[in-house]
């Protein structure tokens, strides 16, 4: 459990996010330069600004955190990996991606499961960490649980409840980060996002079992302030 007192700890935890399509060069610019200024774990960044990103933070520490196939999920296995290995070109050292959840409600664990193998295997062939939204919002408690648990057999670094984006990335609970928590085993760790938008409700993540949180309220919770409700 980091110090929740100390600015430098909670910023080391978040990761700073702006993911809007709409999102400008100049925009991407300062949302660079915020991560700086508070020392965030990563910039959470779309793919077309990863060399961007990757130029303005070298030397900083700040990693480099992108998406793949987000935030449908239901591209097929073959686009997800063309994608994923034009991704790893460009040099990202984490990214985020929605394991297709039809295929889960639907019943077909094994496609389900050997979609994110195989994510995996790539990714971790070119030392790329994988981290899974699982977006809990589609999924009942049963399928939340069976979800956590094939995540983490396929290899999965990371396992979180939700993107945090439209239904099914619900916002995050106290609940949910437990289910993550009790069906991995380490290495794999637990990351949180959706409505993460005050340091207090950072701290129950925590206290729940979450390490890392994805947020666009970054700033608002190291100043103790309380970010956009609407917000991701």
């Amino acid at each position: 459990m980091i110090d929740f007192s100390d600015k430098k700890q909670v910023a080391k935890a978040i990761q700073y996010t702006n993911v809007n399509p709409n999102l400008t060069r100049e925009g991407m610019i300062k949302h660079l330069e915020t991560c700086v200024q508070y020392g965030f774990n990563a910039a959470m960044v779309a793919p077309c600004y990863v060399s961007l990103a990757k130029d303005f933070l070298q030397g900083t520490g700040i990693k480099v955190a992108t998406t793949l196939n987000f935030p449908q999920a239901n591209d097929t296995l073959e686009m997800k990996l063309a994608s994923l290995r034009e991704l790893i070109k460009i040099g990202p050292d984490e990214f985020d991606f929605p394991p297709n959840p039809g295929l889960l409600i639907g019943g077909l664990e094994q496609e389900y499961f050997e979609e994110m193998r195989q994510i995996v295997e790539v990714s971790h062939a070119s030392g790329v960490v994988v981290k899974a939204m699982l977006e809990f919002g589609f999924l009942n408690e049963e399928q939340k649980i069976k979800a956590t648990k094939l995540a983490y057999e396929a290899g999965i670094d990371w396992v979180k409840q939700s993107s945090g984006w439209g239904i099914g990335g619900c916002a995050a609970t106290v609940e949910d980060v437990k289910i993550l928590k009790e069906n991995i085993q380490e290495p794999c760790r637990v990351k949180v996002s959706g409505k993460v938008n005050t340091l207090e409700k950072m701290k129950a993540m925590f206290e729940a079992g979450a390490e890392l949180v994805g947020t666009s309220s970054g700033p608002e919770i190291c100043e103790g302030l309380a970010g956009d409700l609407n917000a991701y």
